[in-house]
């Protein structure tokens, strides 16, 4: 896992890059889950990916294949994917496709199409979001895909080391991330020669997505954590998730195997004209950037974040703290500059979270959970202890103990 060095090569159609994916299966926040068992959220987002894929017209002929088994689902993680928020992965979705510089190894998260307004990510489907997202692969996923390779590719690892010394915490604020990227995309497109008002198009939709970055850090997580896996009687937390319904996770030391329990309701700032009953459960990929050791792990490496979550220094401070107490390792190039330089903590164990009771922090959107009502605020969630018992429980089973 430490080993790993990201790097951003492309950004392809998932069909042609992501393993084991069909043309007639949509990918999901984990864990797994059938249709007759899916919130009305993640129905939301996987008929919105239905529609934006063709594989239905309408919204009831999305809902009636889903329910006939003609239109399948799997979690994105269980692909060497992320599906942060309600967000999908289909046949066409453009992805950006992270690479470890050592391995060749890679991994996938959809292109962020922004959290503002109405967007797929927050399991809406309006015509509007549609259009962006055909816009977005007809045109700006080509564009990047040009411009990354004009560079021959983006040195991910640094662009996440550097950021966290300029305010980020790489996943619900990336602005100096996905400034530092458009740096490098900037002479990109230039020397691909793409078309200048396509540029502009580009450069236009960047400026209003701050959190575009963000698909490059959650696949910088899961290839990281996939480097990680199939190591016999570990306890590192490899796969974390929410899906709307259920959190869980996966150890290394039982790769392929879930643990789960009810999602949790996150709590946090609600946006005006929205109370506590409007936050639905947890749901999204993007949970297991907590447990790589970024995200709201490092709370104190982004003061710009705390009221927006919630929290003051003190609780920044605490929840890192906590994160030590419950990890493998730490990161030496991702550091905190409030807290004197100190390295973030690496990999979540999971036998040192049922030994202390102490879950990993996640920072998140928070969704209403009715189909179509989008974001209420942003908060504070953790998977639930239960997921850690199943996994040691089933970790010491596997030992003979």
């Amino acid at each position: 896992m430490l080993a790993a060095r990201p790097r951003l090569v492309a950004v392809r159609p998932a069909g042609e890059v992501v393993p084991r994916l069909e043309r007639d299966l949509i990918l999901h926040a984990a864990p797994a889950q059938p249709w007759a068992a899916m919130s009305e959220l993640l129905r939301g987002g996987m008929i919105g990916a239905a529609l934006n894929e063709g594989l239905a017209a309408t919204p009831e002929e999305a809902e009636r294949k889903a329910a006939a088994g003609e239109i399948r689902f799997a979690a994105a993680q269980d692909h060497s994917a992320m599906a942060g928020g309600v967000g999908s992965i289909s046949w066409s979705t453009p992805v950006v496709v992270v690479e470890d510089a050592v391995t060749g190894a890679q991994a996938f998260h959809p292109v962020m199409e922004g959290l503002t307004g109405k967007a797929l990510v927050l399991g809406m489907y309006e015509p509007e979001v549609l259009e962006r997202l055909a816009w977005m692969r007809e045109e700006l996923a080509p564009a990047l895909e040009a411009a990354i390779a004009a560079v021959g590719g983006i040195d991910a690892h640094a662009i996440m080391g550097e950021a966290l010394r300029r305010g980020d915490e790489l996943h619900n604020r990336n602005a100096a991330a996905t400034s530092m990227l458009v740096e490098q995309l900037a002479p990109g497109l230039a020397r691909a020669g793409v078309d200048r008002a396509v540029s502009e198009r580009v450069f236009a939709f960047v400026r209003t997505n701050a959190q575009f970055f963000v698909a490059v850090s959650l696949a910088a997580a899961r290839l990281a954590l996939d480097l990680a896996d199939g190591v016999a009687g570990s306890g590192l937390v490899t796969a974390c998730g929410a899906n709307g319904t259920e959190a869980g996770i996966r150890v290394s030391g039982l790769p392929g195997r879930w643990f789960t329990a009810p999602a949790e309701v996150p709590e946090g700032i609600l946006f005006p004209g929205f109370g506590p009953e409007d936050a639905g459960r947890g749901c999204g990929d993007s949970f297991l950037v907590e447990c790589f050791g970024l995200g709201g792990t490092l709370l104190a490496a982004a003061p710009a974040l705390w009221p927006v979550v919630g929290v003051d220094e003190a609780r920044a401070r605490e929840i890192f703290s906590d994160a030590q107490r419950i990890a493998l390792g730490e990161h030496a190039d991702y550091r905190v500059p409030l807290l004197g330089d100190a390295a973030a903590p690496a990999g979540v164990d999971a036998r040192l979270v049922v030994a202390t009771g102490i879950r990993p922090v996640i920072d998140i959107v928070m969704v209403h959970p009715q189909r179509g009502r989008g974001a209420v605020g942003f908060g504070l969630t953790s998977p639930p202890l239960a997921c850690f018992e199943q996994a040691v429980a089933a970790l010491d089973a596997e030992a003979g103990r």
